[in-house]
């Protein structure tokens, strides 16, 4: 059976974690690169890509273009997935317990709906770097709960399998969200009975 190559894998990663603002912002760095007409016809990352290997721009060798573009993009995560996938070691493939994806799901929901303009102080406490933050508000501008899902999403992608509930509970007693911490409580022991 052939194997997929994972360079290309890679590219799709990237694609698929593009926010459109981000994509039109690496479309506008080719303009001296790819012409208008093909640039306008560019609807995903994955597209952009394809012309830049058709240019010689990019191949599994030389991936400096793309890294320069996502680099003025702050997309350091990006940068590293692709690292990984050239070197052929696609992510962590451990699945965290589902028991702790269950609480995590329902503690993500309720910190979504109790939280509110505190998200980022949260955020920070729980490692999230100001660069990741604003990232997010700028890819979900006038979404504050998809802001936060966004942000709960990279922490829990970035703590691997580190991710569970007694930490954000913890993270939410340390921002003195006690309300949303005693919420989040109950919540999860009603899950028990």
């Amino acid at each position: 059976m052939a194997k997929v190559d994972p360079f290309l894998v890679g590219l799709q990663h990237i694609s698929s974690n593009l926010s459109r603002p981000e994509l039109e912002e690496m479309k506008f760095l080719c303009k001296t690169k790819i012409g208008k007409k093909k640039l306008n016809e560019i609807q995903q990352g994955i597209e952009l890509f394809s012309c830049l290997m058709q240019q010689n721009l990019l191949s599994p060798s030389d991936t400096a273009f793309l890294i320069s573009m996502l680099q003025s993009l702050k997309r350091e995560d990006l940068i590293q997935d692709l690292a990984n996938y050239i070197e052929n070691k696609p992510g962590p493939v451990e699945q965290l317990d589902p028991q702790v994806e269950a609480q995590l799901e329902v503690a993500f929901e309720t910190l979504c709906d109790n939280v509110g303009q505190d998200w980022k102080r949260l955020a920070r406490k729980l490692g999230i770097s100001q660069v990741d933050i604003d990232r997010i508000i700028y890819a979900y501008p006038r979404d504050l709960k998809e802001q936060f899902y966004q942000s709960l999403l990279l922490w829990k992608k970035a703590s691997d399998k580190e991710a569970n509930v007694s930490t954000i509970q913890k993270a939410l007693r340390d921002c003195r969200l006690n309300l949303a911490a005693d919420i989040l409580a109950e919540k999860l022991e009603a899950m028990l009975l």
